[in-house]
């Protein structure tokens, strides 16, 4: 089968934005022609990778995949017009090449994260009758509503224009893929024909995050002598309520045992770093975004990983992409979440959960695993591993994916 994928990301990027490359090279494995319509990368910096050039096309084969390039406007601040602009330019210039690149496709899929990486593919229905299946990662108008880098003036109008937008690509989709239940019962609120809706949910990069040994050398050039590290590995965004983990550091001040290491970059690390400072913290140390392909390693170094977010209705009917890489890296988890997230956790017996925001249930958490010692943390660990491999591993998402394209496909009135 011929396979069209849409997406705005896609390799050399990686991090959160390198799912879609693991999805493509599964349909790959699996027998299919894939080829990708995607924008130029970007990702994190909104700065063009060294060793391309924007040009109105741009055709390459990655890892047997092969990739047509269209030109977007590079930005991934925190600025809503220009993230926009990224956004648009992307729908516009992809839906062009898209008639060309992906005109001979069975099937089209969409990695819906910006909801706008979908309006190729309405192109390539209307014009060409190409069936597609989206996979919704993000629950737009509320993702976007919610953030707060868009203007509260702004927000009704914005509503307004991107429900319609949206609820019309639920209808045209074939099937409608959705990476939790909370999600999938928004969609359904949304009008959208229950049977339609289908849980599919998000997996990880198999061959950077599986469990491996702490590496000493690694460990001693990035912990403080401390025996106990606690590791957030992530965006330092909004969203993602980092001064509730300063707040439960500065807590556990006293500890001699107990360490943070903050791994990654994002709009709130000056904050971060100006609240240790301020608070005169000696127990979190800051390093930067590491190589995808070493991962595994890093994630190797925290005793315990952290996932938080703030307290959204969004949240909790959302499932972060860190679950199932640190699931899939073996890792023991503490949750400061609520709704879907905190219901793998706890299902999975990988860790904890507490509430959002709550730093003294959070410096609770780390103290009793902590205390818990090494035989218990490595149950929990390969209790983490196991379910990911039932629940999220490539080959159980795979087949629902490629299932719900078969059929879609075997539908088809594809004209030339």
């Amino acid at each position: 089968m011929r396979i069209g994928m849409l997406s705005h990301w896609f390799d050399p990027e990686g991090g959160a934005a390198g799912a879609p490359g693991t999805l493509a090279r599964e349909f790959r494995d699996r027998g299919h022609d894939v080829h990708v319509v995607t924008g130029y990368p970007i990702y994190p910096k909104g700065r063009i990778f060294p060793g391309y050039r924007q040009r109105p096309y741009l055709r390459e084969v990655i890892d047997g995949v092969t990739v047509h390039r269209s030109p977007i406007y590079p930005s991934h601040d925190d600025r809503a017009a220009r993230r926009m602009a990224n956004y648009l330019s992307f729908a516009a210039s992809g839906s062009i090449n898209a008639q060309r690149a992906l005109g001979a496709a069975d099937v089209s899929f969409v990695y819906s994260t910006p909801a706008t990486a979908a309006i190729p593919a309405l192109g390539l229905k209307w014009l060409r009758r190409i069936p597609f299946v989206v996979h919704i990662q993000d629950i737009w108008p509320q993702t976007v509503t919610a953030s707060e880098f868009v203007d509260k003036g702004a927000n009704g109008l914005l509503e307004g224009l991107l429900n319609v937008y949206c609820d019309h690509v639920y209808r045209a989709a074939d099937s409608v893929a959705v990476t939790s239940p909370g999600m999938a019962a928004l969609i359904e609120q949304r009008g959208i024909i229950g049977s339609k809706i289908h849980l599919v949910p998000n997996w990880a990069e198999e061959s950077y995050f599986y469990p491996i040994p702490r590496a000493d050398d690694l460990s001693e050039s990035v912990r403080k002598q401390r025996t106990f590290t606690v590791m957030y590995a992530g965006n330092f965004g909004e969203m993602q309520d980092l001064m509730t983990v300063v707040r439960a550091a500065a807590r556990l001040r006293n500890s001699s045992e107990i360490e943070f290491v903050l791994m990654g970059a994002g709009t709130v690390e000056k904050r971060l770093r100006a609240a240790v400072r301020e608070e005169s913290l000696d127990n979190i140390r800051f390093i930067g975004p590491q190589p995808f392909e070493r991962m595994a390693e890093f994630l190797a170094i925290g005793d315990v990983q952290l996932i938080t977010l703030k307290d959204r209705p969004l949240f909790r009917s959302t499932l972060p992409s860190k679950l199932q890489a640190n699931l899939a890296s073996g890792r023991p988890v503490i949750g400061a979440v609520a709704g879907d997230a905190a219901d793998v956790i706890t299902r999975s017996g990988a860790g904890l959960v507490v509430p959002p925001g709550d730093d003294a249930a959070l410096a609770e958490a780390i103290r009793r695993l902590s205390a818990e010692g090494g035989a218990a943390l490595d149950h929990r660990s390969d209790l983490a591993r196991q379910y990911y491999l039932d629940h999220f591993s490539t080959r159980v998402v795979g087949d629902r994916l490629e299932a719900l394209l078969v059929d879609a496909a075997s539908r088809s009135t594809r004209v030339a």
